[in-house]
């Protein structure tokens, strides 16, 4: 079976951040920085993320997803 990047990096993004989850807000530059992505593509994949539901964020200077 094969997955597309968009998929993949979705995915990656989701599991770093569940792992996460008890830190509060994690911001998408931690999460790029962690798992290698790029940090302009995985704002888009995020923001789809959030309208599709699987997401809530958080604005501010403590903000993230």
């Amino acid at each position: 079976m094969r997955i597309s990047t968009k998929g993949d990096y979705a995915t990656r993004a989701l599991q770093d951040l569940a792992i996460r989850y008890e830190e509060g807000p994690v911001t998408i530059e931690a999460i790029a920085q962690r798992q290698a992505l790029p940090a302009r593509y995985l704002e888009q994949l995020l923001l789809t993320l959030k309208r599709a539901g699987f997401l809530a964020s958080k604005r501010g200077v403590n903000g993230g997803y």
